[in-house]
């Protein structure tokens, strides 16, 4: 017997928006503009390598666009955010996720 959960997983992945998240904006990349009043936590752990790579990329990132400072925290949320909106991007990033399991 099917029930009506199994029955929506049949449906083509074609019938689904093919970007739920387009009306984010780039003004969503803080979370006090989102409404919450506490932000939620996410880390990650990088190599080494990555950690210096990145460290120095945001550096040559706040020089580019005239900040004094670029975090870590800042390219991530940026990031996630494109994500978000560039189905292109989510495309290629779920390619590379398949590729690594």
């Amino acid at each position: 017997m099917r029930n009506a959960a199994n029955h929506a997983s049949d449906q083509p992945r074609a019938a689904q928006p093919q970007n739920r998240y387009r009306d984010l904006a780039p003004q969503h990349l803080h979370w006090a503009e989102t409404g919450r009043t506490k932000p939620v936590r996410r880390s990650v752990d990088l190599s080494p390598a990555y950690h210096t790579e990145l460290t120095q990329w945001c550096a040559d990132a706040a020089e580019i666009i005239g900040a004094p400072r670029v975090t870590g925290q800042d390219v991530i949320r940026a990031l996630v955010a494109r994500l978000l909106m560039d189905e292109s991007l989510a495309r290629r990033i779920r390619d590379d996720l398949s590729m690594n399991l």
